[in-house]
């Protein structure tokens, strides 16, 4: 497993090697196919169909009733996929229990009661602690914020942990089944945005009446989740083994793919997210840089139907009408509290609390701090996910994501599912930079599941 996407992670050596290396490979894939492995592989298609259903409003109700199918659903998931039956999946390996040992005793101790470190630590502004009254008595601001942090984490974990095991039958169906609700979405988002519909499903008031947003309450999310998922949604028809798809002629795969991505590309840019319509465009962008950098060695296939599916996508786009969009991309007034929000976290909150975490959940608490009078609103996150995420956890939090960062470079290695996903993740990682995505149960499952089976090498073993 070597660092970097170059042509000789593709490619298989010639010979005896690749004959011994093939055979093991499908040893491998059949002693995965087990009831434990199926069962936690249905259990998440269920929760990763389920949980963009439930977006259509923020309030503590659905936040709380997303946050309990995610976790209920992951750990459900995980206890099936490790029961000893035939086909069950390997334990987690000790890069596994180190990010959720390293990542469980920071909460801990942000959590528990030592008066030491509040004092020492805590996210508390001088002026309280001259206070009488005030007393107190964790590190982190919000210890119900932190703990349902930590909840959401190990289930998210769960979920790239089974995703890492599973074998490639088992990921087609997960793909299958997050394509289908990524098209589904754009369908429901034109047709309801078309015939003027004042409600989502019949029970949430749409916000967002004049611009498309599907099922979620906030077109800014409806945008991210469907960049993330767009080039995915054109890779399946390409995918042999695909089900319902693998087999179909090829003039029905370049239909299909143009169709899924007619609606998908159309629905992103109507939604007139402008930082979710840039994702979604850079998206595509990179899967096509890589699929025609490497198509020679990617089973032949051709990749002229790649740009006929964006292509296709932009002029369903025009055709459904960007003007929004476009209107949206020269006004600035409404997005300007997002860099004054940045600025104000780099300016007035004190450097040290970048290195040891205000505790995670905590930016809402903080924030309100030195947010000045001219801010309106109710910023209970940063628009800036990777901001927000080093505030909260610090050192740790960064040694985390170094953690994953050197994971994802030495599996790196190329395949059709696999650009896909690049792409997707490169997506989603520029909507990290201005919004909180990454904080949304539909898309985070979705992003786990990605980075799961980014994080596998070319020659890993699936099943005990």
């Amino acid at each position: 497993m070597g660092g970097g996407l170059t042509a000789s992670t593709i490619e298989q050596p010639e010979g005896r090697p690749q004959r011994r290396r093939r055979r093991r490979s499908l040893h491998t894939r059949h002693r995965s196919v087990g009831p434990g492995a199926w069962a936690a592989t249905l259990i998440i298609v269920l929760v990763a169909l389920a949980l963009p259903l439930m977006m259509g409003n923020r309030n503590p109700f659905t936040l709380s009733a997303s946050l309990m199918v995610l976790v209920g659903g992951a750990y459900v998931a995980g206890l099936l996929a490790i029961f000893p039956t035939r086909g069950s999946l390997a334990p987690p390996g000790r890069w596994w229990l180190l990010v959720l040992s390293l990542f469980s005793v920071a909460v801990l101790v942000q959590v528990l009661p030592i008066p030491g470190l509040v004092e020492a630590l805590g996210p508390y502004p001088e002026a309280l602690w001259t206070h009488p009254d005030f007393n107190p008595r964790h590190w982190s601001p919000d210890v119900g914020a932190t703990l349902r942090g930590w909840a959401a984490f190990v289930a998210l974990l769960t979920v790239a942990w089974v995703a890492f095991n599973l074998n490639p039958r088992q990921r087609n169906l997960l793909w299958l089944a997050l394509a289908a609700m990524a098209v589904f979405q754009g369908i429901m988002g034109v047709s309801a945005h078309a015939a003027g519909a004042d409600t989502i499903f019949g029970i949430w008031p749409r916000n967002n009446p004049d611009f498309v947003h599907g099922s979620f309450s906030n077109r800014n999310l409806f945008a991210a989740y469907l960049a993330l998922l767009w080039p995915l949604a054109i890779a399946v028809w390409w995918i042999r083994d695909m089900p319902l798809l693998g087999r179909l002629p090829k003039e029905m795969k370049i239909a299909g793919s143009l169709i899924a991505s007619v609606i998908i590309g159309a629905a992103l840019l109507a939604s007139a997210s402008r930082l979710g319509s840039a994702a979604g465009i850079a998206g595509m962008l990179v899967a096509l840089v890589l699929w025609t950098r490497y198509r020679r060695i990617l089973r032949g296939h051709s990749v002229w139907p790649v740009y006929l599916a964006l292509v296709g996508a932009l002029i369903g786009a025009i055709w459904y009408g960007v003007t929004p969009l476009a209107a949206r991309l020269l006004a600035t007034d409404m997005e300007e509290s997002r860099f004054e929000v940045f600025g104000l976290m780099l300016t007035e909150l004190p450097a040290r609390w970048y290195l040891h975490g205000v505790g995670l959940g905590g930016f809402e608490g903080v924030f309100k701090q030195v947010q000045p009078g001219d801010i309106g609103g109710w910023f209970d996150y940063a628009h800036n996910d990777l901001l927000q995420w080093l505030l909260e956890m610090g050192l740790v939090g960064a040694v985390l994501l170094l953690i994953v960062g050197i994971g994802l470079y030495r599996a790196a290695h190329l395949s059709l599912e696999r650009i896909a996903l690049y792409s997707g993740f490169a997506a989603l990682a520029l909507v990290a930079l201005g919004d909180f995505s990454w904080h949304i149960p539909a898309t985070q499952i979705v992003l786990a599941l990605f980075l799961g089976t980014l994080l596998r090498g070319s020659n890993h073993r699936s099943a005990r």
